[in-house]
């Protein structure tokens, strides 16, 4: 099997991709972490982050547990129950960990909570990510 790719001009965290919302992926011990801070330009209901970039936020962090983000994946399923309001400007920290493995299927969760508070829990979610087994299931740029 080769090796497959993750994108370089990825919505999420690109860092060439001008329209990236600039989230910083790391590997930890079991699993993965993200970081990120949305401004006004990701406002939902006044003051507060729109749940949909929330929800990006988890996707992202967990597409990039086991795989190092070197890995094609594709969500097959996400649940996110938000726990509490996510106040615009405030630095966010995304914690994921696999769950269980089925063939090509992955399940993580994932827990948002501000940087500076691992208590303070924003949202937590459940994922599914199928992977794509060979070079020829990855569509052409």
């Amino acid at each position: 099997m080769a090796a497959l790719r993750h994108v370089d001009s990825c919505f999420g965290c690109s860092t060439t991709n001008p329209a990236s919302l600039g989230i910083v992926l790391s590997s930890t011990p079991d699993g993965a972490e993200g970081r990120v801070r949305f401004g006004s330009t990701a406002e939902g209901a006044p003051g507060l982050v729109h749940g949909g970039l929330l929800a990006a936020f988890a996707d992202e962090v967990m597409g990039f547990v086991q795989h190092g983000g070197n890995a094609v994946r594709l969500t097959a399923a996400m649940t996110i129950h938000y726990r509490r309001p996510t106040a615009l400007d405030t630095d966010l920290r995304c914690r994921a960990r696999p769950a269980g493995t089925t063939d090509r299927r992955f399940h993580v969760h994932a827990v948002i909570t501000t940087a500076d508070d691992d208590t303070n829990v924003l949202a937590e979610v459940e994922a599914t990510y199928v992977l794509l087994v060979a070079e020829s299931e990855v569509p052409s740029p």
